[in-house]
This record gives structure tokens, sequence and C-alpha cells, in this order.
């Protein structure tokens, strides 16, 4: 014991325990601070709740059935397929590009579809033109075409079963 004493009152060892001594003291007061001074100047940020964003697209779409289709509408006086989409995303703080084709490669693809994701299908052209609101295994929401309103229509269909291409999520 006595030669460690001897050795740390050597120059070097003092320096190298003065520095680590000071070090220490630092960060034991600067940390805690800059922590404090973080949490307290910026807002954490929020994750938002996926379900909620989902049941928000459908309650949204909901509120629009029997309202007409209009060519090119994106707003709560009409809306074309792709504009009832990006109006409901929009809502929740998402943006997408108006039409089907556009649209498309901005989503994900998913296996396990779930309420709220967009479901494309094909039109007459045998092209994926055509989007709806998925609610579950039995329908979705959409705005068919021109004459027609926003409504429910069953996935089970023929006429909508032979015309599914694909379900992806915004989210």
């Amino acid at each position: 014991m006595q030669r460690l004493k001897q050795k740390l009152k050597r120059p070097k060892y003092k320096f190298w325990l003065g520095f680590m001594a000071t070090a220490s003291l630092l960060l034991i007061e600067v940390i805690p601070r800059t922590a404090a001074f973080a949490a307290k100047n910026a807002a954490a940020p929020t994750l938002p709740n996926e379900e909620a964003i989902r049941e928000a697209v459908v309650r949204g779409a909901q509120s629009y059935l029997n309202l007409p289709y209009i060519f090119g509408g994106a707003s709560p006086t009409g809306f074309d397929c792709s504009g009832l989409v990006l109006y409901l995303y929009n809502k929740q703080g998402f943006t997408m590009p108006h039409g089907v084709i556009a649209m498309r490669p901005t989503l994900k693809s998913t296996k396990n579809p779930k309420k709220g994701d967009v479901i494309f299908f094909l039109n007459d052209n045998h092209v994926a033109g055509h989007v709806g609101i998925y609610i579950d295994e039995e329908r979705f929401i959409h705005a068919p075409k021109e004459g027609a309103v926003i409504r429910y229509e069953k996935l089970k269909h023929p006429y909508w079963q032979k015309r599914l291409v694909e379900i992806r999520s915004v989210l």
C-alpha cells in the first residue's frame, strides 16, 4: 500500500488522477443538466396510434356515404375513387398523389390487410385503376363511377373478386 501511495505522488500519476477526477465531476454535473435542458426545450416525438388513424379513415369514409362521385373530386363536395383515399389520409397527416397509378407505388404492399388499408382493382381496361378503403374481409367503401355515390361493396361479389389486384397500406 505504501508503494502505491508513493507511485501516486509522482507527477505523471498526479496529472491523470486529477484529470479523471475532474472529468468525472464534469460528467456528473453536465449530463443531468443537458438531459433536463433537452427534455424541457424539445418535445418528445409522439408516435401516432396506428389503430386510431385507421379508425378515423374508416369513420371518415362512412361519413361520406351517398355523396356523389365527381371525376377528379378530392373534397367533401364530391370525390373520385383516389380523391376519397387521398382526402381521408391527408386529414390524418399523410400525403400521397391523386390518381390510382401514381398512388399505388407510394404505398406499402401488405399480406395481412387491416381496416383502413387501400384496396386496388382492375378497371375495364385491365389496369389497376380503381381504389377503395378496405373495411374487412367482407366489404370496402369506394367512390365507384360517374352517376353513382360513395358506397359499401361486397368483396366476395364475383365482379370485385375477379378485379382485385392487391391491398396496400399507408401505415
